[in-house]
């Protein structure tokens, strides 16, 4: 087993040093820490009490790794995974990142650790540098701990997804709008966010290419004019963001006959609008499929988890 002499006399520095940086202290120099670290994952260091831990019984516990607890629907997916995991006799400890890229390597750097039996990562925006987190996850995949990306994913991942299939749910909404012959199919999806949004942009894209040749990406350009157009039909992720988006352009939708598609939920009034789809994900499903698949990787190392499960959706509705 390594130890921490072992990794300061590799690094040229005190067994205290190699404590702190190792732990993110940021009264270590920032290249110390990378040097650390980088000498510890090559030297194949595991503290000492996950190394106890590994020889005898497991942790019992999962991590969630998600940005906060201000989304409902990710706390809606929490709930599920925590209710399925306990059946099993599994604790979850639901662990925020905030929305920050460092905060986030730190998280999965400290995974490579063992400090618990295996993650759930739902991802959120797409942090810059993804060189860093590209290394982490692919370490993760070669130490072979149990990790999953749940519902939001990272861009590129070696690590197995289980999502919503987005191709089916953004073909089931288009498909309603379409009844009613919009001149303009406007998307609101804004594919640089999280890989979500890519993902829904992209199957609305390709559908369109075959279905309905006019269309406008308005999402972050709200300067531009909306195209012309008697009746439009909306996309969206969200309620919020159709608000949002009828806000700014109140002037130029003025005299519109406008439909709308959303995702999961709809609170508000459907007014002025023709017609209100909602596509309801399965997020129990999801968060059933993912807690098995993860427990059976535990209980069982040899098993492989398939890289990419898709979800059905829920139900769509017209409101």
């Amino acid at each position: 087993m390594i130890r921490l002499k072992e990794i300061a006399e590799d690094c040229g520095v005190n067994v205290s040093t190699v404590s702190r940086a190792l732990n993110d202290d940021p009264r270590v120099k920032s290249d110390t820490r990378k040097k650390i670290h980088a000498a510890a994952s090559r030297m194949g260091y595991t503290p000492n009490w996950a190394a106890q831990s590994l020889k005898g019984a497991k942790t019992n516990t999962i991590w969630l790794l998600i940005a906060d607890l201000f989304n409902p629907l990710t706390a809606q997916l929490a709930t599920y995974c925590s209710h399925e995991l306990a059946q099993a006799g599994f604790d979850l400890s639901v662990i925020l990142y905030h929305n920050s890229q460092l905060r986030y390597e730190h998280l999965l750097r400290r995974l490579l650790f063992g400090i618990t039996d295996g993650a759930l990562i739902i991802g959120s925006r797409n942090f810059n540098s993804f060189k860093k987190r590209g290394e982490l996850i692919d370490d993760l995949r070669q130490r072979s701990l149990p990790t999953i990306f749940l519902d939001r994913f990272e861009r590129e991942t070696q690590l197995p997804i289980v999502t919503t299939n987005h191709i089916a749910a953004i073909s089931a909404l288009l498909e309603n709008l379409l009844v009613q012959s919009p001149d303009l199919v406007v998307d609101l999806f804004c594919p640089d966010e999280n890989m979500v949004e890519y993902s829904r942009h992209q199957a609305l894209l390709n559908l369109l290419q075959v279905k309905h040749p006019s269309h406008q990406s308005l999402f972050g350009n709200s300067s531009n004019q909306i195209l012309p157009g008697k009746k439009v039909a909306i996309l969206a992720s969200s309620e919020a963001r159709v608000k949002k988006f009828l806000e700014k352009k109140a002037q130029d939708l003025e005299n519109r006959e406008l439909l709308v598609g959303v995702f999961d939920q709809w609170l508000g009034a459907t007014t002025p609008f023709l017609e209100v789809f909602v596509c309801q994900q399965d997020f129990n499903q999801m968060a059933s499929q993912a807690c098995s698949l993860l427990i059976s990787k535990i209980q069982s190392p040899s098993f492989n988890i398939p890289i990419n499960t898709r979800i059905p959706y829920k139900f769509l509705i017209k409101l």
